[in-house]
C-alpha cells in the first residue's frame, strides 16, 4: 500500500502554488476535469480561437507569489494596459476612461464633473492607505482560535503572538483614522462612493468593483469591501488595482505552475475526482476516487470549495463531531451572480460613442475593460431588482467586456478576434432551460450591439457558460467565482469558520486551500501559499 506524504484534491490555481510550496517529497495531485488550472483555462472551444474560458484578466496574483516562484522567468508575461477602464454609453462623445495616470483620470472625469475630479486623488489615497494596511495580512495565515490540537507545536503560540502584536501595531498606527476604515468596511458601495462623489458615470464605473461576480445590489451593507478586493492586487510595481492580460490566455498561468510541480516531482493525476475523503478517529487516513483506487495519506488539502469538501466528501458521522463548524459551511452563501460570454468576431467592436473623436479606431480604445449598463446607478438597481423579483435576468444588463487579441496575437487567427463578457446578474438560483438561455444569449447580443451596432454581424461562433455550468464544469458551488461570497462575515479567520486559522478544520490532517479560505477569491495564489506555509511551519 503506497502512502503519500500529502494528498490535494483538485488542480486548480491554488492548489498548483499549494503543491509548489509544500516541503513534503511525495505528493499526489488529484484533478477531475482533463487538464489542471481550475478557473484559470485557455481552451480552443472553436477552431483557431483559444479563449480564457473562465477567468480572463489577472491583478490580485500576490507578488509574494509571483516572486518566490520566479514566474516571470518561468515564461510568465502580462500585457500591461494604456487604457484600463472605458465606460461606454449610446450617445456619441459620451464616455469615461481610466487609466493608473491620476492626471489623465482627472481630466476624462472633468468632463462630467469638476469637483469629483478635485477629490479623485484623495479618494485613491484612502483606497491605497486600506491596501498597505491589508497587504501584509493576505500573505499570513489569520490567528488562529482553535485549541491547541495534534500535530501542532508551540513555535504557533508564540507566532499568534507576534500576529497580535503586529495588529496592535498597526492599529495604534492608524489610530486617527480607523473608524473611518470601520464605516468604511460596513458601508454600501453606493454608501460609500456617493459620500466622495456626484457624478453617476464615475460612480457606476467605480461601483461595478463592488458587484462583479456577486448577488448583491450597490446598496447592499458591506459590499464596498468587495471593491477593495478588485483594487488591491499589486502584480506591477509601485502601482495598484491595476488588471493585465496574460500572453497565451489565464491557461499559461498554469501550464508555468504545472510545470513547476513536475519539475519538482509531484504526482498529477487528471480525469479522477475524488468520491470521498477518508478518516480514522478524527484523522484523515486517504481517499477514495472514482478510478476505484484508495489513495492513502495522514495529510488531505482541499482546493474545492469549503460546502463541497464538507457536504460530499465527508460522512455524516464526521460532519455531526463539530456542528458549528459544519453549520458555518453549510451556511456560506454562494449564489452565483455572473454567465461568461466568450465571442469569436471577425471584427472589433465599434461602439458609436467614440464615432468622430480620436477613439473611433476600436484598437486605439478598446485595450482595456469596456464596461456597458453601469451609467446610470438607477440602471444597476434595477438589474439586480428585477432577479430577485423573480426573472432569471434583467433587461438592464451589465457587461464587462474586453478584446485580448487587441494586445495577444498568439491566441487568434491574423484579423480576427475575441469578446470576451462577464454578464450580470444571471443567477444561479433562476429557472435555467435551454428556453432561457437562448433568450439571454440573444439578448447580450443585441445588448452590445446598442451600444456598438456592428458586433451581432461580426460574430463568429459564441461560447456562453452559465453559474450552472460553471458549477459543472469547475466543481465551484453555485457557480460562485469566488468560492463563496465576500461577505464581512466570510473574511480573514472567518473565511470559512471562525477558528482553525482558516486553512485548518476539525479534522486532523484536513486542510483547505482553495478561495473559500483566507484572503478570498480571484487568481490570486495567497491561499494555496498560505495553506502549505502553515503546514510546511506547524505540522509535525
Amino acid at each position: 500500500m503506497k502512502k503519500y506524504d500529502a494528498i490535494i484534491i483538485g488542480g486548480g490555481h491554488n492548489a498548483l502554488v499549494a503543491a509548489c510550496y509544500l516541503k513534503h517529497k511525495n505528493i499526489l495531485l488529484l484533478e477531475r476535469r482533463h487538464v489542471t488550472g481550475g478557473a484559470a483555462q485557455t481552451e480552443e472551444v472553436y477552431p483557431g480561437f483559444k479563449f480564457s474560458r473562465f477567468s480572463y484578466l489577472l491583478s490580485l496574483m500576490r507578488p509574494s507569489v509571483i516572486n518566490e516562484l520566479n514566474l516571470y522567468s518561468h515564461g510568465l508575461k502580462l500585457f500591461r494596459r494604456p487604457i484600463s477602464s472605458i465606460t461606454v454609453t449610446k450617445n456619441k462623445g459620451e464616455y469615461l476612461l481610466m487609466n493608473s495616470d491620476s492626471t489623465f483620470c482627472k481630466q476624462e472625469i472633468a468632463k462630467f464633473s469638476k469637483r469629483d475630479s478635485e477629490v479623485y486623488d484623495e479618494y485613491n489615497q484612502f483606497l491605497s492607505e486600506i491596501i498597505d494596511l491589508w497587504s501584509y495580512y493576505q500573505d499570513k495565515y489569520p490567528y488562529d482560535t482553535s485549541a491547541r490540537g495534534k500535530g501542532y507545536n508551540i513555535k504557533k503560540s508564540f507566532d499568534d503572538l507576534g500576529l497580535l502584536l503586529r495588529m496592535g501595531q498597526d492599529g495604534w498606527k492608524n489610530k486617527d483614522k480607523i473608524y473611518d476604515y470601520i464605516q468604511f468596511m460596513s458601508q454600501s458601495s453606493s454608501q460609500f462612493l456617493n459620500k466622495w462623489f456626484e457624478s453617476d458615470i464615475l460612480k457606476g464605473t467605480l461601483i461595478t468593483d463592488g458587484i462583479i461576480g456577486e448577488m448583491i445590489s450597490i446598496d447592499t451593507p458591506a459590499s464596498a469591501y468587495i471593491l477593495l478586493h478588485h483594487v488591491m492586487g499589486e502584480i506591477f510595481p509601485n502601482s495598484k488595482g491595476e488588471w493585465a492580460f496574460v500572453e497565451g490566455g489565464m491557461g499559461s498561468i498554469s501550464k508555468i505552475l504545472t510545470k513547476l510541480n513536475e519539475q519538482k516531482g509531484v504526482e498529477i493525476k487528471t480525469n479522477i475526482s475524488v468520491d470521498q475523503i477518508l478518516t480514522s478517529n478524527n484523522q484523515v487516513t486517504g481517499v477514495k476516487c472514482s478510478d476505484n483506487n484508495t489513495y492513502y495519506s495522514d495529510t488531505i488539502i482541499s482546493s474545492v470549495t469549503p460546502r463541497i469538501t464538507f457536504e460530499k466528501l465527508l460522512s455524516p458521522d464526521q460532519k455531526a463531531k463539530n456542528p458549528k463548524y459544519f453549520s458555518d459551511v453549510k451556511h456560506m452563501e454562494y449564489n452565483g451572480a455572473c454567465t461568461k460570454f466568450n465571442f469569436a468576431v471577425s471584427e472589433m467592436p465599434k461602439f458609436k460613442c467614440f464615432e468622430g473623436t480620436k477613439y473611433e479606431k476600436p484598437e486605439s480604445v478598446l485595450i482595456g475593460t469596456t464596461h456597458l449598463g453601469c451609467e446610470r446607478l438607477d440602471t444597476l438597481r434595477q438589474a439586480y431588482q428585477d432577479c430577485i423579483n423573480g426573472k432569471s435576468f434583467s433587461d438592464n444588463l451589465f457587461v464587462d467586456l474586453v478584446v485580448p487579441t487587441a494586445h495577444d496575437k498568439t491566441i487568434a487567427p491574423q484579423g480576427q478576434h475575441i469578446v470576451q463578457c462577464l454578464v450580470q446578474y444571471t443567477p444561479y438560483k433562476a429557472n435555467w432551460n435551454d428556453q432561457i438561455k437562448k433568450q439571454l444569449k440573444e439578448q447580450v447580443i443585441d445588448y452590445i450591439s446598442q451600444y456598438a451596432p456592428n458586433f451581432k454581424k461580426s460574430i463568429l461562433y459564441t461560447d456562453m457558460v452559465t453559474p450552472q455550468e460553471i458549477e459543472q464544469l469547475l466543481n465551484m458551488t453555485e457557480g460562485n467565482i469566488f468560492h463563496g461570497a465576500l461577505t464581512l462575515d466570510k473574511l480573514y479567520g472567518n473565511r470559512p469558520s471562525n477558528g482553525y486559522n482558516s486553512y485548518g478544520t476539525p479534522i486532523n490532517g484536513l486542510f483547505l486551500c482553495g478561495s473559500g479560505t483566507h484572503p478570498g477569491g480571484g487568481v490570486m495564489g495567497a491561499p494555496g501559499r498560505n495553506c502549505a506555509q502553515y503546514i510546511n511551519n506547524y505540522l509535525k
